[in-house]
């Protein structure tokens, strides 16, 4: 299973690296000036920002369960998201970001009450599309648009079942040495399997980033997690805080961003919760193609 999960990644991977080689629209990054590094480091972390990226985001989650509920001890968790990030210019003061995630998974499940397995395969995958103004003077910045779920997982244990539909915000300040901000999304379930449980969750990633340095920058951007549906508050919040650590160079004419990131969830549930999360980030920053 594991070999799988790293073939698929590996795959990916090669797709983003090699995709810029035939665009034209970008200038080489090659000996750009720091200054203009420096904004490709900052903007890289703005979630309404103008920059096409493919962002490979490799997780290794330990699942704790308190109780006994599900597993004994804690159990390993690998995750792979694939996640491009494709702006539009709709006019002079407004542009579109769409942000597709497609997600792969070797995750473990309960078999038995005695009995842990893994599954590997596809999750729910994602699709977010905002609006947000193409500048401002103020160094705040927001954005706003729906997403949605789509039920694409190729095991139960991957995914919900689900089709869902809700909407994405941003909240964001920028300047040279600080990106801040948080990124919230909600989805209901619309449709689905019937025998699978109903879905109303939000996702929200908060991130706070300093450069102490030009191209460098140390902060974090964990997930907050609220699951509604749970009858028991105990249940229902996943609240991590982290530290990183992040770098820009270029590869050639390619700039690349690298970041490793260390996530503890102070608050989990008590069922079944990811207790730690660490995970590594590859990010080339492609010529904008349209």
């Amino acid at each position: 299973m594991l070999r799988a999960f790293l073939a698929a990644a590996l795959f990916c991977l090669t797709l983003s690296l090699v995709a810029p080689t035939g665009a034209q629209a970008q200038p080489a990054a090659e000996g750009k000036p720091s200054d203009d590094l420096q904004k490709l480091t900052q903007e890289s972390s703005n979630p309404v920002g103008s920059l096409w990226m493919i962002t490979n985001q490799f997780n290794f989650n330990v699942i704790q369960s308190p109780r006994g509920h599900l597993f004994k001890k804690p159990r390993t968790q690998f995750n792979y998201n694939f996640q491009p990030v494709m702006t539009f210019d709709l006019s002079s003061d407004y542009r579109l970001i769409a942000r597709p995630v497609i997600p792969v998974y070797n995750s473990p499940y309960a078999e038995s009450l005695k009995t842990v397995n893994y599954t590997f395969g596809l999750g729910d995958a994602e699709l977010m599309a905002m609006v947000a103004p193409s500048s401002t003077d103020s160094g705040f910045l927001f954005g706003v648009g729906p997403t949605a779920v789509f039920p694409t997982a190729t095991g139960k244990e991957l995914g919900s079942g689900k089709w869902q539909l809700g909407v994405a915000a941003a909240a964001v300040f920028m300047n040279d040495t600080w990106v801040a901000g948080i990124f919230p999304q909600q989805w209901w379930s619309v449709g689905g399997d019937p025998s699978r449980k109903e879905v109303s969750l939000t996702k929200a990633q908060y991130f706070l980033w300093y450069s102490p340095a030009k191209t460098w920058q140390v902060g974090m951007s964990p997930n907050i997690l609220i699951d509604w549906t749970q009858k028991d508050a105990d249940n229902a919040l996943t609240l991590p805080v982290g530290l990183g650590v992040a770098k820009l160079f270029t590869l050639g004419k390619l700039p690349l961003k690298i970041s490793a990131e260390a996530d503890y969830s102070v608050v989990r549930p008590r069922h079944a919760g990811t207790e730690w999360t660490f995970k590594f980030t590859l990010t080339p920053i492609l010529p904008k193609l349209f």
